[in-house]
């Protein structure tokens, strides 16, 4: 209790099978989803991989094939975490 949710605000797909999400708190999380594979409705390649959408409340991400992630599922199968400002400023400087 007292605790913001997690939102997510920006994904991007850097390689099949895995993700990177902002969140409102100003987090990143290099999450790495290739665990949930047997899902029957798990994306078949890196095309269907990349059609992803963050849901409405900003809860979860959804693919075009109905496989979904939902927030908390990709923070406990986060590789690395790292604040937003740190990985704009570390990206302005490679």
């Amino acid at each position: 209790m007292g605790q913001t949710s997690t939102i997510i605000t920006k994904v991007s797909c850097p390689t099949y099978g895995k993700v990177l999400i902002e969140t409102v708190q100003g987090d990143l999380y290099f999450s790495d989803l290739s665990s949930l594979s047997k899902v029957y409705c798990y994306p078949k390649n890196k095309k269907a991989w990349e059609d992803v959408s963050i849901d409405q409340d900003g809860l979860a991400l959804v693919w075009s094939c109905r496989f979904e992630a939902h927030v908390d599922q990709i923070i406990a199968l986060s590789t690395r975490v790292e604040k937003a400002h740190n990985h704009q400023n570390n990206s302005a400087t490679a």
